[in-house]
């Protein structure tokens, strides 16, 4: 599962019914590159990307729509996990069928048509927010011909389950430079999800200031959510500020969160 942003990520998976690893790889290495324009029209839709739940108020359940918009049927199944983040972005994703019941578990969508899933939160919700991943996945089908390798596709839909009065209280420190790169600290000492996305950044580097907009941080952020209780630590190449002149290693540093920062 890959989350390059904080939504649902289609991400192809390839399954080898008949030949060696090896030569699996090998041909893999070779069809990647010529394949990659023809991902978009076999692929399938998921909605909505994220889901938020608030047991509390009653909403402990949500519906996810998949359309298969191929000339094929399409057998998938639905799978749940929880999403652990750690400082530096990586992320676990823990098996947590025991927190959700999903409904059908699994389907096959007719050619042209969609499929409603619905997930209900069962488990039992602490203090703060919890993060998940409802993945639909692909079922392969060893029917192929010639190679025997087989294209399929995960979606990850991220899902927050928040407690009464969530809010997520973000704050940034540690800024530092050194080899062309601005590093610094966000810590989140609400009971919510943050997000770095989103919202503006901006970042004074002696007399030089940067600002960042949400669409230069969402392409600069590869997982841009701060867990409840934790701090999360980004790096950034250092830009040019064109009324002060390239930012410098070694001056004085400053950054700030132009919206959520407490």
């Amino acid at each position: 599962m890959d989350f390059a942003m904080d939504g649902a990520i289609k991400r192809p998976r390839i399954v080898n019914h008949s030949i060696g690893w090896a030569r699996w790889v090998s041909i893999v290495l070779a069809i990647v590159t010529a394949s990659a324009l023809t991902f978009a029209a076999r692929a399938y839709e998921v909605t909505p990307m994220r889901v938020f739940l608030q047991p509390d108020r009653g909403q402990n359940s949500a519906t996810i729509t998949i359309s298969n918009i191929r000339e094929e049927s399409l057998p998938v199944e639905i799978q749940v996990f929880r999403r652990v983040v750690a400082a530096d972005g990586e992320q676990i994703f823990e098996p947590a069928e025991e927190e959700f019941i999903t409904f059908p578990p699994q389907v096959q969508i007719a050619a042209g048509q969609s499929q409603a899933i619905r997930i209900q939160y069962v488990g039992t919700l602490g203090e703060m927010a919890e993060a998940f991943v409802v993945q639909v996945t692909e079922v392969p089908v060893n029917r192929l011909e010639g190679t025997g390798i087989q294209f399929t596709y995960n979606f990850g839909v991220a899902v927050y389950v928040q407690p009464p009065r969530a809010r997520a209280r973000l704050a940034v420190s540690e800024a530092t430079t050194a080899d062309g790169t601005l590093r610094f600290k966000v810590a989140n000492s609400g009971n919510d999800y943050g997000f770095l996305t989103g919202q503006a950044l901006q970042y004074t580097v002696g007399t030089a200031r940067v600002t960042l907009t949400p669409d230069d941080l969402a392409s600069l952020v590869s997982n841009p959510i701060v867990p409840p209780g934790a701090t999360r630590e980004f790096a950034f190449p250092l830009a040019s500020a064109p009324e002060a002149g390239p930012a410098a290693t070694g001056e004085p540093v400053e950054v700030r969160l132009l919206r959520g920062e407490s």
